[in-house]
């Protein structure tokens, strides 16, 4: 996945680059170590449902982060199987987040697991077994919670990435022995498409529609499995300023962080045109890059097992990495015992995560929508601000060209506009 892997000439689809094309914005993309051929990567979300009908979210509406006690059950019992039950099988790294909005029910827990190995990734989804999980729960709690996957594999040359600089390793960039290089390939309408190998003879065209999204499915308390009939677009884009200097983090966020959620919820609000199938958009929590040092690690998975007593359930946790902070008074959530809100400052860390129908409509919106070219071009003017090479703000995006049947999904008693769900027959 360096620029020695795109070919420049004897390409069946030309580059979209412009001929003497000068970088002007320094950015990096993925090399992966030669023996990965592939990445394997596994989303599972853990969604409250103590409202039968719950008002979706709006992009501005930001509340501080409440987990349920059925929540942190599941939780815990992840957070155990990544650390101790499966050693065999854990992933490579993993990350844990919440979503605030999107295709998905507000504060659902989400964690993201990353493989480079398929059969090793497909055992470990198959040893956790999520509808095994679901039925672990009290009865009368079972219909209270959803519990999703959604995981598929990519070949790298199928896999492109994009990063603002090589000071921070989010997502795949943290595998073993990824690297961060320099390339020319950037700043310009199609640079994505050029970036993946496989561009050169691959158009990446669907073979097949998705039908409009439909919303009203009555799925409580079903399981729903399936996998993807036609091609898609996965695309996973990040933002992290916790390094930021007081002027360029409220530069961040007073300036740039509201053109990107309006973008977000031009998509998510106009997803028959737009190809948008699913996102969310999610602020993290923890990852395993923050827990190498082998203390802070043993303390972690310690609190995972030996964390205060929960009123249902009698040795539960909280959200991994913030058992310790956890207060047990409640702050204007009617009043339910079993909603604890986290105390923390909100990391200052997020991402958009989810499915394009075809690599064609998120280029569209690119390069062609108002919402997008705010951020582009507002991501430009906060880097030349704080200059190209010293500002703070990282912003990267990781994208997998997926064919048929290479996204596995379920769906247990999830609302039915989560993931996938709204844009699948069943």
């Amino acid at each position: 996945m360096s620029c020695s892997h795109i070919r420049t000439t004897d390409r069946k689809y030309p580059l979209r680059q412009p001929a003497d094309w000068i970088v002007k914005f320094p950015r990096y993309m993925l090399e992966l170590p030669e023996d990965v051929n592939e990445v394997s990567i596994t989303y599972i979300g853990l969604q409250p449902r103590h409202e039968e009908s719950l008002a979706r979210a709006s992009h501005t509406d930001l509340h501080r982060h409440v987990t349920t006690a059925a929540q942190r059950h599941l939780a815990a019992k992840i957070d155990n199987w990544i650390g101790r039950a499966s050693t065999s099988l854990a992933p490579a790294l993993w990350e844990k987040l919440y979503v605030e909005t999107g295709y998905d029910v507000p504060d659902t827990e989400m964690y993201i697991l990353y493989w480079a190995d398929k059969d090793v990734a497909r055992r470990a989804i198959r040893d956790l077994d999520i509808k095994k999980l679901h039925n672990s729960l009290p009865s009368q709690d079972q219909q209270n919670i959803g519990i999703w996957h959604e995981s598929f594999k990519v070949p790298k040359s199928r896999l492109e990435t994009v990063y603002s600089g090589n000071d921070y390793q989010p997502g795949i960039a943290s595998l073993p022995g990824a690297k961060q290089v320099s390339h020319a390939f950037t700043g310009y309408w199609g640079a994505a498409r050029d970036r993946i190998p496989s561009s050169a003879d691959d158009s990446f065209e669907p073979e097949a529609s998705l039908p409009p999204p439909d919303f009203a499915k009555d799925i409580k308390r079903r399981d729903i499995c399936g996998s993807n009939n036609t091609s898609m677009i996965h695309i996973r884009s990040g933002q992290y300023w916790e390094r930021c200097e007081e002027n360029e983090r409220e530069a961040y966020e007073r300036t740039l962080e509201p053109v990107l959620r309006e973008g977000m919820a031009y998509l998510e609000n106009n997803a028959a045109e737009t190809g948008d199938c699913g996102l969310r958009f999610s602020r993290n929590l923890t990852t395993n890059r923050l827990l190498q040092d082998e203390e802070n690690a043993k303390e972690f998975y310690s609190a995972v097992v030996d964390s205060a007593v929960d009123v249902r359930y009698g040795s539960d946790t909280t959200s991994a990495g913030a058992s310790s902070t956890i207060e047990t008074s409640n702050t204007g959530h009617g009043q339910d015992p079993n909603i604890i809100p986290n105390p923390q400052r909100p990391r200052r860390e997020t991402c958009s995560s989810g499915f394009f129908r075809s690599l064609k409509d998120l280029e569209n919106w690119a390069a062609k929508h108002p919402t997008h070219h705010k951020i582009f071009h507002g991501a430009h003017a906060h880097s030349t601000k704080f200059g190209k090479t010293t500002f703070k703000m990282r912003t990267w995006h990781e994208v997998a060209a997926l064919k048929p049947g290479e996204v596995q999904f379920e769906y247990v008693n999830c609302q039915p506009w989560t993931g996938l769900l709204g844009f699948v027959e069943i």
